[in-house]
């Protein structure tokens, strides 16, 4: 079992990198970001709790805290909305340079693991909204790279808004996919551009702002 990168540790919480198609959570037994935890960290710590989730297919930067007071200390960061993330995701097409504020409602998907936009009105429906930073656009693949920076934590909330607008994050078989070789083949996707590359939130140890990174993936580097 591969072990996995821890890029940040403050004793009681660490940062860790997930890697793609790894889930977050599972149930016991079975593989996940927590068990293959809980194995590494046996001897540290019988404690661990994941504060916040990636879906299966994103990678990138998680939160693990080894106490109950971190768990509880980050989790009321996270409702506050204290806890900055942000995101790289390569894009179909041209979307507008410079930045700006995607605001929508959205919903769970009944009796699917999905969810989608809707009006405020149906029930279920819940705000979800997301700063947008426009880093490159590469014409020669019709493609753009963003920064997103998510002020809410719906599910799925980045692939459903970027794929609303008419820009599916590359890979995305459930919103939308263009593969990784240009083609619209949404049945047959390549890896899902989308990362965790940061995190920024008080450390509960000190009070101090931490700001904590994963390297970025060779599909960001040079892109445009």
């Amino acid at each position: 079992m591969t072990e996995l990168k821890i890029v940040w540790d403050g004793g009681h919480l660490i940062a860790v990198d997930k890697p793609a198609g790894l889930s977050t959570q599972a149930p016991p037994g079975c593989d996940s970001l927590e068990f293959r935890l809980r194995a590494q960290l046996a001897p540290r710590t019988q404690y661990l709790a994941i504060v916040h989730r990636l879906d299966r297919p994103v990678s990138g930067i998680v939160l693990v805290a080894l106490r109950k007071k971190e768990a509880r200390l980050i989790s009321d960061q996270f409702a506050t909305r204290k806890v900055t993330k942000q995101y790289a995701a390569i894009v179909a097409g041209h979307v507008v340079p410079g930045q700006s504020v995607w605001t929508d409602h959205v919903r769970k998907v009944p009796d699917r693991p999905l969810a989608q936009i809707c009006d405020a009105s149906v029930d279920g429906a819940k705000h979800a909204e997301t700063r947008v930073q426009v880093i490159a656009y590469d014409q020669s693949v019709d493609r753009s790279l963003l920064h997103l920076f998510p002020h809410t934590g719906r599910m799925h909330q980045l692939r459903i808004q970027s794929s609303h607008r008419g820009h599916p994050i590359i890979g995305d078989s459930d919103y939308g996919s263009v593969d990784n070789e240009s083609a619209p083949q949404p049945t047959v996707p390549g890896p899902l551009m989308l990362r965790a590359e940061s995190i920024e939130f008080h450390d509960p140890a000190n009070g101090r702002r931490i700001s904590a990174s994963v390297e970025t993936l060779p599909w960001t580097d040079g892109f445009g």
